[in-house]
């Protein structure tokens, strides 16, 4: 039976709970990025096409292809007021902005992500349609009844009392609104070996079934909710990606230095391992006020 909070079911490791999630390998070398900016030929403070950004600014699975999955879904257009939830580095608040033209206000975690992303929808000159705010999605004051739409990347399991989370999410929507998340499941118990890699290298502080994650949406006040299996997608994009970069070793070494690709490296191949061992699953979420 999947569990809501993984440390419940070993206090012994209960303490990797509380480091930080900026120690997550994909966060510890975030400022990459700008490397990549580098590599384009780009000065440090120069304005940026949207576009170029891209192929590096969409630390998710499927990159701009899941975002445009949540425009259709969602049916956002110019007028829409989008609120992002673990927004990262800004890359899909920043491609609503540019392809759809609506009002997106990103709210991240972490003050190195916050910074980044502000740092580069500014020079992306999309100031006047992307927020960026740097606050807790627990706790941040999220105005009432003030957005069309909610959609969340890769970002929910890594935060503790989801039903709570959810419930402020619902309340944050106009009625009718919609919301839209991407996110990990538990399909089966993880093996005791598999554990410290879901706590540490994936920091999975909520991993449950799809079932559940469907109750929490329903209890949170959501109705017509509906999960998508994403596992068999994201396992593949996962594994190919972990074989890309090591393809690519020279380049990334050359780009990002050699503790940098070794990180990243070990990363993306112990997630690929996770979804291979049948454990680790990717559901897409939708449903409305």
């Amino acid at each position: 039976m999947a569990t809501t909070l993984l440390w419940r079911n070993f206090d012994a490791q209960a303490g990797d709970f509380c480091m930080s999630i900026e120690a997550m390998p994909l966060y510890v070398d975030i400022e990459r990025i700008d490397n990549e900016i580098r590599e384009l030929g780009r000065d440090e403070d120069g304005p940026l096409e949207p576009a170029e950004l891209f192929p590096f600014d969409q630390i998710h699975y499927q990159g701009t292809d899941a975002v445009e999955r949540a425009i259709r879904l969602l049916g956002l257009d110019t007028v829409s007021r989008v609120l992002e939830i673990g927004s990262g580095v800004g890359g899909p608040a920043r491609y609503l902005a540019h392809t759809v033209g609506c009002r997106v206000t990103a709210l991240e975690l972490q003050d190195r992500l916050h910074a980044i992303s502000a740092r580069l929808t500014a020079r992306c000159g999309l100031g006047d349609r992307v927020t960026h705010l740097r606050g807790d999605a627990l706790t941040y004051p999220l105005p009432e009844t003030a957005f069309d739409a909610v959609v969340s990347w890769l970002a929910i399991h890594h935060m503790p009392e989801r039903p709570r989370v959810l419930a402020r999410l619902a309340r944050t929507l106009r009625p009718g609104g919609r919301i839209y998340i991407e996110d990990l499941s538990e399909r089966a118990p993880f093996t005791a070996s598999d554990l410290p890699d879901v706590t540490r290298t994936i920091f999975g502080v909520t991993l449950t079934s799809a079932d559940e994650y469907v109750r929490d949406l329903r209890d949170a006040g959501f109705v017509d909710v509906a999960a998508t299996d994403m596992t068999s997608d994201w396992q593949a994009f996962a594994v190919a990606r972990a074989r890309a970069w090591r393809d690519a070793r020279d380049r990334h070494v050359r780009v990002h230095g050699q503790a940098t690709y070794g990180r990243l490296e070990r990363f993306f191949f112990t997630v690929a391992h996770l979804f291979e061992s049948g454990s680790l699953g990717g559901l897409g979420l939708i449903g409305r006020t």
